[in-house]
């Protein structure tokens, strides 16, 4: 049976004056069950970042107010003489009621659930730690960048979509020039390589030299390869550690590396025709 549950996004506003915000958490509501459950961002890292020039523990304290009310919230509806579907509609109505303080509520959602608990784990999952964010996903985005600086530099429709293939292996590359014979000559890729794992970053790293590395022997590697890649995290070593080791093996097959953001050495090489 589904339920009909109400929750609303938790946000981190320290700054009214610029209006910037960062979700921290989800509130859950289900009166049919009886459920009232909230899950909050424990790392302090993401907030810090986006927030430089606030001060930690400003955050934290902020963060430990409002876990102290929402369980104060939790232990007087588990009181079943006060948990009557009226009553938690009406807290509910309260605590995400507009406010003018650092952690406030988005407008409030429904959703239809025959698990309000495990509801409330995927809501989390996908607003505050953002599991829809995978290695596709990136290198989509990362693709649509580099549409845009070639289409910026009118010279997008000298490229297309091929598939490079040597054997069992093939490497797709969504931005290819042909010469006048139908050979691939130039080709474009952009690479995600600054997973938040490190591990995860050289095993998607490696799979690409592996690929290139075998077209390369085959000699179906185009003349002209280019990775366009997201730098990792400036502060983490292992990740920048990954990516530069990488980065050096590319480099050996004669594959030229370069982050999304420089445009110009995009352009420079894209034009080199």
């Amino acid at each position: 049976m589904k339920y009909a549950c109400q929750y609303a996004i938790i946000r981190f506003m320290p700054f009214v004056e610029t209006g910037e915000f960062a979700n921290i958490g989800i509130v859950l509501m289900c009166p049919e069950t009886r459920y009232f459950g909230f899950k909050l961002l424990a790392r302090v890292r993401r907030i810090t970042a986006f927030f430089d020039q606030l001060e930690t523990r400003i955050y934290r304290e902020a963060r430990k107010d409002l876990n102290g009310e929402l369980v104060r919230i939790q232990r007087y509806l588990a009181d079943e003489t006060a948990n009557d579907e009226k009553t938690m509609r009406f807290i509910f109505k309260e605590v995400i009621r507009p406010r003018e303080v650092m952690l406030r509520y988005d407008a409030p959602r429904t959703v239809l659930t025959d698990a309000p608990e495990k509801k409330l784990d995927q809501l989390f999952a996908y607003y505050i730690e953002r599991d829809f964010v995978t290695p596709d996903y990136i290198e989509r985005r990362l693709e649509t960048q580099l549409r845009n600086v070639l289409a910026s530099a009118a010279i997008r429709d000298q490229y297309e979509e091929v598939r490079v293939e040597a054997g069992p292996f093939s490497a797709r590359f969504p931005f290819a020039h042909r010469d006048s014979n139908g050979t691939v000559v130039k080709a474009i890729k952009p690479l995600h390589l600054a997973h938040a794992d490190p591990a995860a970053a050289y095993e998607h790293g490696w799979t690409w030299v592996g690929k290139l590395r075998q077209l390369s022997i085959s000699g179906a590697l185009p003349k002209g390869v280019l990775l366009t890649t997201k730098l990792p995290d400036s502060a983490n070593q292992d990740q920048i550690q990954v990516y530069e080791g990488l980065k050096t093996d590319f480099q050996d097959l004669g594959v030229e590396v370069t982050p999304i953001t420089n445009t110009g050495s995009i352009e420079r090489f894209a034009r080199d025709l």
